[in-house]
């Protein structure tokens, strides 16, 4: 059973729920509809009773500025009961920040994608199901050093380099930081944090709707166009934002700086891994100083320890919700 429940934090006046049916993939979907022209939407979920705040997560959220409604598909399990809340925040959020739809892809390499290695694999489908920013640039050595005090960069400082040689932990120390700032202004979505990307996450929003080897396409001969890497990069990183962005204005997804992800490097299901030992957390979008290959939107190459500092590790960061709340 699906329950529909509004509360506000402010008055919303003819703002509703919608619960809709269709005949898609995904059958039904939750929105809101008739939202203030400006501030931040968040949708709750709950499974249990409605009295006991507790059990509420957040589960979606969108910018009414930029979207008058935004769909959330839902797939709820056999005799599920659910239950919907909204609230509204009169908060703008940084530009610097690109929102994400929800949505289901297809993740990994098929096996004649050129250059692939055997982790990438199988293709199987995978699912977003809650809208969130991302960073539309990899964290500079300016925003770290605002944040965290100290520069761990191997180059000299610039204020639009990424920042590299940072280690999993202080990225996600970066983010609580954030987090806990960006609270303390009055500037976060309620439910929602700032946090390294999950895997799924990351290669959703690289591939940007497309299921080619890059998100621009196959061939490797426009790849400086999007991305830094052996053949023309300085040998070092870029300063961020300056190639051509992938189809959701993400820029830099595709080299420049390997990116940390939340999760532990595992493999996929039915598929193979370089490491069993769960210690190692993933890094994606490959570097300056790699093969083309290593810069396509499956590749898994490089996981690592999180205590380990390489030049060619930085982060970027999503605003979503927490981890243990991204499940529907």
């Amino acid at each position: 059973m699906l329950s529909m429940f509004t509360a506000t934090l402010q008055s919303l006046g003819q703002t509703k729920i919608l619960l809709k049916t269709n005949t898609t993939s995904n059958p039904i979907s939750v929105t809101a509809i008739n939202p203030p022209s400006n501030g931040v939407i968040v949708i709750w979920k709950s499974n249990t009773s409605l009295a006991n705040d507790n059990n509420w997560k957040a589960v979606h959220a969108f910018s009414t500025s930029k979207q008058k409604s935004a769909e959330l598909p839902i797939k709820p399990k056999t005799g599920e009961r659910a239950f919907f809340k909204l609230s509204w925040q009169q908060i703008a959020l940084p530009d610097r920040l690109v929102w994400i739809p929800p949505g289901e892809f297809r993740m990994g390499s098929p096996n004649n994608e050129a250059g692939r290695f055997k982790d990438e694999g199988p293709v199987h489908s995978a699912f977003v199901p809650h809208g969130f920013w991302m960073e539309r640039y990899e964290i500079t050595q300016q925003r770290f050093r605002n944040i965290m005090g100290n520069n761990p960069s191997s180059t000299e400082f610039r204020s639009d380099l990424p920042v590299n040689r940072v280690t999993w932990y202080e990225a996600v120390q970066f983010c609580e930081k954030l987090t806990k700032s960006s609270r303390s202004n009055g500037e976060l979505p309620l439910g929602y944090v700032y946090r390294l990307p999950t895997e799924t996450e990351w290669e959703y929003a690289c591939r940007a709707g497309t299921n080619n080897a890059y998100s621009y396409g196959n061939s490797i001969d426009t790849l400086s166009e999007y991305g830094w890497w052996a053949k023309n990069s300085g040998n070092q990183p870029e300063p961020v934002g300056k190639l051509k962005p992938n189809p959701w204005g993400l820029y830099d997804m595709h080299g420049n700086l390997f990116e940390w992800c939340f999760d532990s490097y595992k493999a996929y299901p039915g598929g193979k891994a370089f490491s069993s030992t769960g210690n190692m957390k993933v890094l994606r979008g490959g570097a300056y100083y790699c093969p083309s290959n290593i810069l396509r939107s499956a590749c898994r190459a490089e996981s690592q320890e999180p205590n380990y500092r390489w030049i060619l590790a930085g982060f970027r960061v999503v605003l979503a919700p927490q981890i243990g709340q991204t499940n529907n």
